[in-house]
């Protein structure tokens, strides 16, 4: 500070000082109206002097009056009231009608003398006191607010018109006041919606306060004036020029996050309908942002962030409510949303096919733990999610999309076959099972997914033999032939220069493996015919040098072989148990060397076949 701004500093804190010593030690020698009238005629001296200071461009000496005439007029007006001169008023509104008269004070003197700054600046800043104090206790709070925006607009427009201080002192108070409705706006709305969930809460605000926190008028009004600020500072920061290096858009994006995050927490507290009605308004706003032909531009900016902050705000209630109803809709929203989002080129193709696997999956996953949906039906919809997952796969071989779908159909059919363990052990495991296994079929008719066929095989198996439990029913080639059949029909048919075990390997597995399992020797019909076919598949296969069909025969005929051993080795006499192993080693041992030499040409001609 330069030497003379120095002086005037002091001068002026000396001169309040003595202006608040007056008032404190005068009281009992001299009237309280007569010390109000000195320091009333003081102050306008002080004020009054700062217009010829200016008009000299003497500016320190006129700030500094001014300063002092400010100063002067605040401790008259406290001491009116302290010294008991005026006790008609309660203190919050004598205090607001004390701020306005020096914010007109200001204000007259700012057009007298509009080349001093404090005239200009104590107007703008007082001036943003006598409204909120005055309605503080009178009005509610959605009254306060609107009186607020409004003052805040006249605040802007006023000062818009002053010198380039009052212009961003104006700025500034306006700013504060805004940020200040929609903290306060969006704060109530959200300590309703914490009372409406926690009676405790609830009691605690209106003992604090004296107030219902639930009341349902005040809160809607208190929305609509948090959203109509909000459309303000949007339509002010567009139409008002803002510093070198600044744009709209960071208060744009703020004014859209607080009105969508008001909105969707005042919804959930509507009566009936509430609970839906927050993830209704995030399912249109993605809608509408995915439906819009342009991506660009600040409204798109503006709706991603109320989308966003919406569907934020609707994960958050329904968990913290434990609504898992709700959760379960909003993730069959997602996947519906990210097949859309893969429509209009908004996604990936891979993304979309993850976040719709996975999301539909949740969905049916916490609709049965909700109870909306028995075990029976969301295991059997998960198994569809995994067909539909696989089918769509088949259109994705070679592709990106191909790992995501296949991976999203194998953790959907898990989650399937362990719900139905749940209510239908076998003829549910069927059921999902060959769900799974249909469209698993066609993606390995692709080339090169040929291996595919093998898994669809074992899941026909074991859907067949959950089937069998499920009937308590032993005759199994009703359900394991049929198939079996048709597989090897479709794999002959389609029969390509390939390993047989692609094209006829799941067939033959179905039709031999569970009947081979059963054939003992009580049941001669069955253990003949398996043996029968068992054989027949064998020469096939020595005949057409396929692989698959004389592995199957042969682990077939090896398997009853080695039981029809095993039932009747009890009632073979030991000493010719003990005689046919001593001449078996006896033999090997013998022909040790062509034996090893036969089984290495054995496994070269089975390893040769297709």
């Amino acid at each position: 500070m330069s030497p003379q701004a120095t002086l005037l500093a002091l001068g002026v804190l000396l001169l309040l000082a003595a202006g608040v010593t007056f008032l404190a030690v005068t009281w009992d020698s001299l009237p309280v109206a007569a010390q109000a009238a000195i320091m009333g005629t003081l102050a306008t001296i002080a004020l009054i002097g700062a217009i010829p200071m200016a008009k000299h461009k003497l500016a320190g000496t006129a700030e500094a009056l001014a300063i002092l005439g400010c100063g002067l007029l605040i401790v008259d007006l406290y001491g009116i009231r302290a010294l008991g001169l005026i006790t008609a008023s309660d203190a919050l509104t004598y205090t607001a009608a004390a701020a306005a008269i020096v914010a007109a004070v200001n204000l007259l003197m700012n057009r007298l003398a509009p080349t001093v700054k404090t005239f200009g600046l104590a107007a703008v800043i007082v001036g943003q006191l006598p409204l909120p104090l005055f309605l503080a206790d009178r009005v509610d709070l959605a009254a306060l607010l609107l009186g607020l925006l409004i003052q805040l607009v006249i605040t802007l427009y006023w000062s818009a018109q002053g010198t380039r201080t009052v212009r961003i002192t104006g700025a500034i108070c306006s700013a504060t006041v805004f940020a200040g409705i929609l903290l306060t706006g969006s704060t109530r709305v959200l300590i309703a919606l914490v009372a409406d969930r926690d009676p405790n809460f609830a009691d605690f605000i209106a003992d604090m306060f004296g107030l219902s926190a639930t009341a349902f008028v005040p809160l809607a009004a208190t929305t609509a004036i948090v959203c109509l600020t909000a459309a303000t500072g949007i339509l002010l920061l567009n139409k008002r020029t803002l510093p070198g290096g600044l744009t709209p858009t960071p208060g744009e994006i703020l004014c859209t996050a607080t009105a969508a995050f008001t909105v969707a927490t005042f919804l959930p507290q509507i009566p009936e309908a509430g609970r839906w009605l927050t993830t209704a308004l995030a399912t249109v706003l993605v809608l509408v942002e995915l439906l819009r032909p342009r991506r660009t531009g600040r409204l798109t900016t503006m709706l991603l962030t109320a989308t966003t902050t919406s569907a934020t705000v609707a994960v958050l209630v329904s968990t913290f409510s434990s609504d898992v109803r709700q959760l379960s809709l909003i993730a069959a929203l997602v996947a519906a949303l990210a097949l859309v989002a893969g429509w209009r080129k908004r996604l990936e193709a891979t993304t979309t096919a993850a976040t719709a696997g996975f999301a539909a999956q949740l969905a049916i996953v916490l609709a049965v733990i909700d109870e909306f949906i028995t075990l029976w039906t969301g295991g059997i919809a998960l198994a569809v999610v995994a067909a539909c997952s696989i089918a769509a796969a088949t259109r994705y071989v070679g592709r990106p999309p191909e790992r995501a779908l296949l991976i999203s159909g194998a953790t959907a059919a898990l989650l399937a076959e362990i719900v139905i363990l749940l209510v239908s052990p076998g003829t549910g495991t069927g059921v999902v099972l060959t769900i799974a296994a249909a469209p698993l079929v066609a993606y390995g008719m692709q080339p090169g997914r040929r291996d595919a066929l093998l898994v669809a095989g074992l899941l026909l198996i074991f859907a067949n033999t959950g089937f069998v439990l499920g009937t308590d029913t032993t005759t199994v080639e009703w359900f394991t032939v049929p198939p079996a059949v048709i597989m090897l029909a479709l794999g002959i048919l389609r029969w390509r220069d390939q390993p047989s075990w692609l094209f006829l390997g799941p067939g033959l597995l179905l039709g031999l493996v569970p009947s081979a399992l059963l054939a003992d020797g009580n049941d001669i019909l069955r253990t003949t015919l398996v043996i029968t076919a068992a054989v027949a598949v064998i020469l096939a296969g020595t005949r057409f040098s396929l692989q698959a069909p004389f592995v199957v025969g042969a682990a077939v005929l090896t398997k009853i072989g080695l039981w029809q051993f095993l039932e009747v080795a009890p009632l073979i006499p030991r000493w010719i148990t003990l005689a046919l192993a001593g001449l078996i080693l006896l033999t090997v041992g013998a022909t040790y060397e062509r034996r090893l030499h036969q089984a290495k040409q054995a496994a070269r001609w089975l390893t040769s076949l297709r």
